[in-house]
């Protein structure tokens, strides 16, 4: 029987969600093969829908695998929880349909994240968000976003060295760095923080959101991309340069990247 299974992770004690032969901390992947190896008796390979770095957070991150024999639902559900660590747990299990794939099925992944922008830092969001301490035009990041929609080469927020250009070598040898981005925004939380209802208290403290949607994200792509858009919050680019970085392909004109803690993976679609 193939498994759709929906996972929510705190990123900040993995080493990303990929097992590696390079990485020896924790991943999600590795987690979770151990706890359907305790749980089942049989090891078990799983595919994961998105790759996420060390310190990036999931609400709905998407992962497939058989089992044979069966298991029902919520048996399987409530096992893997019980021994699964607390940082990561199922918060769903499908029966998928012959054929599906995690990764290779999806057609959409939405990402967040977030940015505490205030005078002094919040210790309850300091593991969620990017802290910013001056306050950002919110307006014009919004506007240089609104040139990420629709296909482009990402190039030049792509980390993992596929964003820089190769002496020689020739391009069809190289991974496709062609997105399609599906929706971008920019906007103010409306609330002062995610534990408070109240409204944000003035334009200094404020908690923002960047939310982007793609067919698909290249390594370090949403966090480049946010980083630039704080340039351009700054006042140090405009949506025009922005705009011109983009079609460049070139990752050395991008800004730095910002840091993981303030991503999270919300969800992951599939027809």
């Amino acid at each position: 029987m193939l498994y759709k299974v929906t996972l929510e992770y705190d990123g900040k004690a993995f080493h990303g969600s990929q097992a590696q032969a390079a990485v020896r901390g924790r991943t999600v992947q590795g987690e979770l093969e151990r706890a359907l190896a305790q749980v089942t008796g049989t090891p078990t390979r799983i595919v994961l829908a998105g790759r996420t770095d060390a310190g990036v957070h999931a609400q709905g991150q998407v992962a497939s695998f058989a089992l044979d024999p069966a298991w029902p639902r919520a048996k399987l559900q409530q096992a893997l929880n019980g021994v699964l660590p607390g940082d990561l747990q199922v918060r769903a299990i499908d029966r998928a349909a012959e054929g599906f794939h995690a990764r290779f099925s999806a057609q959409r992944r939405d990402y967040r994240y977030l940015i505490w922008q205030a005078p002094a830092p919040a210790p309850l969001l300091r593991d969620r968000t990017w802290h910013i301490r001056a306050p950002l035009d919110v307006a014009a990041m919004h506007q240089a976003a609104q040139g990420l929609l629709g296909r482009h080469n990402f190039a030049s927020f792509c980390g993992g060295g596929l964003g820089v250009p190769s002496d020689g070598e020739a391009a069809d040898d190289r991974p496709s760095t062609v997105r399609d981005m599906l929706a971008a925004a920019c906007y103010v939380w409306p609330h002062s923080s995610l534990y408070d209802a109240t409204p944000p208290a003035d334009d200094t403290t404020r908690l923002l959101a960047v939310d982007l949607s793609a067919n698909a994200f290249l390594p370090q792509m949403v966090r480049t991309i946010v980083g630039s858009l704080v340039a351009v919050g700054q006042g140090k680019w405009t949506a025009a340069h922005f705009a011109d970085v983009l079609a460049q392909m070139d990752r050395r004109l991008a800004a730095p990247t910002a840091p993981p803690q303030g991503l999270c993976l919300l969800r992951v679609w599939y027809p």
